[in-house]
């Protein structure tokens, strides 16, 4: 779909203001469509939408037409979004919680240092399965708090920790099999466990199973830090003893 944008030198500030918040939104409707197009239902809105207005021809289309436009950019953008993080890789959906919660953008529901505590507040709001927080004081990495989230198709206990540096470490429990995540050539064995190891970026990423739950840790540490505290962490639980 081929947005115009026109120059307008004479308009008044608040018309020039409004033409360059359109600018925006055309420059990143032109970043995110080489990724994911614009659905065919929704060029059409745009295109219908315009069309009335020009068959309207009131004084104040142009400002009109710009609004309309750029919502539906804007609403065009968000399914952008939606679409590339529903298609997106449990390592990759891990990586973008983790960057949210270091980023603030993402605060937790709720906060506190006590494991049990936050335990407790995941069974009380919507965790479908028994959690395991623990202590990692002993490494030198302090808990936070916790929320419970969504991860793809999954309800996730999310649980945080701040180490050396204020450097962040980001703990997921969600029931699945990590039969089901993407290859990796880098697999690890430890007490039996199984762990699966994964780079985004600049972000390790580790999971194993326990039971019926994947367990994940993700940090921007150094790679051999966040695989000693997936050890540390993981407990064996045999599934036939269920």
């Amino acid at each position: 779909m081929r947005i115009v944008i026109r120059s307008f030198a004479g308009s008044c500030a608040r018309c020039r203001n409004e033409l360059a918040a359109f600018g925006c939104v055309k420059r990143e409707m032109l970043v995110h469509a080489v990724e994911s197009p614009m659905p065919a239902a929704l060029a059409s809105r745009v295109r219908a939408t315009l069309d009335a207005e020009d068959q309207r021809a009131r004084p104040t289309s142009w400002r009109r037409r710009t609004w309309i436009v750029a919502a539906l950019a804007a609403a065009a953008l968000v399914l952008v979004f939606v679409r590339t993080r529903d298609s997106a890789t449990l390592p990759e959906l891990v990586a973008g919680d983790f960057r949210a919660f270091d980023a603030g953008t993402a605060p937790l529901a709720i906060e506190s240092a006590d494991p049990k505590v936050v335990e407790a507040w995941f069974a009380r709001n919507g965790a479908p399965f028994v959690t395991r927080v623990i202590d990692l004081g002993m490494m030198q990495y302090r808990l936070v708090g916790g929320s419970v989230h969504r991860l793809g198709a999954h309800t996730s206990a999310l649980f945080a920790y701040r180490g050396p540096g204020d450097l962040a470490l980001v703990c997921q429990m969600y029931e699945g099999r990590t039969a089901d995540l993407p290859p990796t050539a880098d697999l690890r064995e430890h007490d039996g466990i199984a762990f699966h190891v994964y780079r985004v970026q600049n972000l390790t990423l580790v999971f194993w199973q326990e039971g019926d739950v994947v367990c994940v840790l993700a940090s921007s540490i150094p790679l051999e830090e966040v695989v000693q505290l997936a050890f540390a962490k993981a407990v064996r639980i045999d599934r036939s003893a269920d």
